[in-house]
């Protein structure tokens, strides 16, 4: 009410208003207790005037020196006289109301008083009763009165006319006091309330001030892109933005009053000193800013989210420290980051597998050129050995024939000599030997040439149909190093395999890896007996499925869900980088929208299942 009242321009109205009509009530009050008092001031004259007369003149030594006693008499505007039914001075005759009082006090009434304000001039009459006493007897004893009998009454009149002028006075005065009071009132409040009205004014601009103030900054950390939240020195959250909440999943009302770790890390401890709870902390110890942390926050619904925040001091006293936080969600960036990483990695990879294959192409072609000349040369001197093994045949018969003259006997011995000291039957079948081992090993060492050749240069950076059997056989061919030692390779290719449009390169580079891994899996085995690793192709549901199995270590279980993962290896330190099974993914899944798998059991060994679709296109 007083706050609507403040509002108004014409404020002022209502306190003029509110004490008029006070006034005016106080002012009908008092006049009316004023015209009441009228008859009251009459009857206490007249009963004051009564006492005084009865006490002090109503003696029987006074009346009998002064008769003149019993007369009516003046005091001021009361007259007063003693009246009885039977006087014995005549002027004290009892006139009719007199009589009426004094019958009423026989029967016990002790006063009677009665107006008479219509009379010229208007009056008031009291009477009282006199009593008969032991000095009374004296005269008045004939009259049968026993002392305490009524003997007649004091009769008093009281003048109207000055107590209402009195009276009229009196309400001028009280007119006067409340027109006065008033107007001292009305002013006095209407200072007060112009001024309460300023003052109410002035701080209703301030609230109103500090209400846009405080809209302007909710407006502006509402608009923020980043987390915003106030922590007090307790590390409870006393502010918190909407972007907050949205970022780790939860309301800003639940957040209120909550302590900011266990929103954002559960029961879980960060275990790091560079945490988001350390450095709140931190901090609030010191008032030191410190920005661009990153730490990982739980989301509500379970999952982790990579963040960036900064801790400010707020400028507030020592016994309510508090911090401002802002944080951002960072996790689309750490996965380009990895992303980026990742394609580094490739392409460092990719680099490599160039080099090698540029020095393997150069190698081959190197190789490939006395190869062929030491393959052809074998081949001739294979074709010469068997012309001289004929002449030697024909030597023999000759020898033979020669033997029977004698003539030729003496060089017939040193012959059979020089046969038996060269052992020619020996030489003749281990040089027959010697050549054909040459020129196989000529033919596989033109095979394993041609094999990195293939290896090294499989095609361009397009997709192009592919030939994953021959893909398979390069592989196996290439990393042989890799495997001769610990375990045998059985190949059961399918005839008749689809070509699969593929980047030759690229799957070429799975297969090896996935070889090798089989190969190093098991010699990590360490078993007594060579392994063995299996390799298949077939054609299923329009996908060309190849399958390297070996009887390696296996997997184990706590590590299958982490084996695509970049960086992850179970291989000894030096042995293994954890990248080959992540780019064989990317480039399987990724690149050609097949399937990588894997079956594993562990101390029996892995099978890894390469799936591409027969009509795979570049992602």
């Amino acid at each position: 009410m007083l706050i609507r009242l403040l509002q108004s321009t014409y404020y002022w109205i209502f306190p003029i208003i509110f004490w008029l009509v006070l006034t005016l009530i106080s002012l009908i009050w008092n006049l009316s207790v004023i015209d009441n008092s009228v008859e009251k001031i009459a009857f206490e004259r007249g009963q004051i005037m009564y006492e005084m007369v009865r006490l002090t003149k109503i003696n029987p030594v006074l009346m009998a020196n002064d008769p003149t006693l019993f007369k009516k008499q003046n005091v001021k505007d009361i007259q007063y006289r003693a009246v009885s039914s039977k006087p014995m001075n005549p002027e004290n005759i009892s006139d009719t109301w007199e009589r009426q009082a004094l019958s009423q006090f026989q029967q016990g009434i002790e006063f009677k008083f009665e107006p008479f304000l219509n009379q010229k001039p208007a009056y008031f009459r009291y009477i009282g009763p006199v009593y008969m006493q032991e000095q009374c007897l004296a005269c008045h004893g004939y009259e049968g009165k026993k002392i305490g009998d009524v003997r007649g009454g004091i009769s008093i009149k009281v003048l109207a006319e000055p107590i209402i002028a009195a009276q009229d006075e009196a309400k001028q005065i009280m007119t006067l006091l409340h027109f006065i009071g008033f107007l001292v009132i009305s002013v006095t409040s209407n200072f007060l309330m112009s001024q309460l009205r300023k003052h109410w004014l002035t701080l209703k601009s301030t609230q109103q001030n500090l209400k846009e103030e405080e809209q302007f900054l909710s407006d502006v950390t509402n608009s923020m892109s980043e987390g915003f939240v106030v922590l007090d020195n307790g590390g409870v959250v006393r502010y918190a933005n909407p972007e907050s909440a949205r970022l780790i999943g939860w309301t800003k009302n639940d957040m209120l009053g909550r302590r900011f770790s266990q929103i954002v890390y559960g029961e879980s401890n960060p275990g790091n000193d560079r945490s988001a709870e350390t450095t709140v902390m931190d901090t609030l110890k010191d008032g030191v800013i410190r920005a661009n942390n990153d730490d990982v926050f739980s989301h509500k619904a379970g999952h982790e989210i990579d963040i960036v925040f900064s801790v400010s001091p707020m400028l507030q006293n020592d016994n309510n420290k508090r911090v401002v936080l802002t944080f951002s969600d960072i996790s689309e960036r750490k996965r380009a980051d990895r992303e980026r990483m990742d394609l580094e990695r490739q392409l460092n990879q990719t680099h490599k597998m160039e080099a090698v294959g540029q020095l393997a192409g150069g190698i081959a072609h190197e190789i490939n050129t006395p190869i062929q000349y030491i393959g052809d040369n074998l081949k001739f001197i294979k074709e010469s050995q068997q012309d001289i093994q004929t002449l030697l045949q024909d030597y023999a018969e000759l020898s033979g024939k020669a033997k029977q003259q004698p003539e030729l006997q003496t060089e017939l011995a040193k012959i059979d000599e020089t046969i038996e000291e060269i052992d020619l039957e020996y030489l003749t079948e281990e040089t027959t030997n010697a050549i054909d081992q040459s020129i196989t090993g000529a033919s596989q060492v033109a095979r394993i040439v041609l094999a990195m050749k293939e290896f090294a240069h499989p095609g361009g950076k397009d997709m192009a149909l592919t030939d994953l059997n021959r893909v398979v056989s390069n592989a196996v061919a290439v990393c042989k190093n890799e495997w001769k030692y610990v375990a045998d390779t059985k190949l059961d290719l399918s005839d008749s395999l689809p070509d699969v449009k593929c980047l030759a390169g690229e799957v070429s580079q799975v297969v090896l890896n996935i070889i090798v891994n089989a190969a190093h899996a098991i010699e990590a085995a360490k078993r007594e007996e060579k392994g063995t690793i299996t390799i298949t192709s077939e054609l299923k549901d329009e996908q060309v499925e190849i399958r390297v199995s070996d009887t390696g270590t296996g997997i184990p279980e706590e590590a299958q869900d982490s084996v695509f993962n970049p960086f992850f290896t179970t291989k000894d330190v030096g042995r293994g980088t954890g990248q080959g099974l992540a780019i064989a993914q990317d480039i399987i899944v990724g690149k050609h929208q097949g399937e990588l798998l894997f079956e594993t059991e562990q101390g029996v060994g892995t099978t890894f299942i390469i799936r591409l679709p027969v009509t795979s296109e570049v992602a």
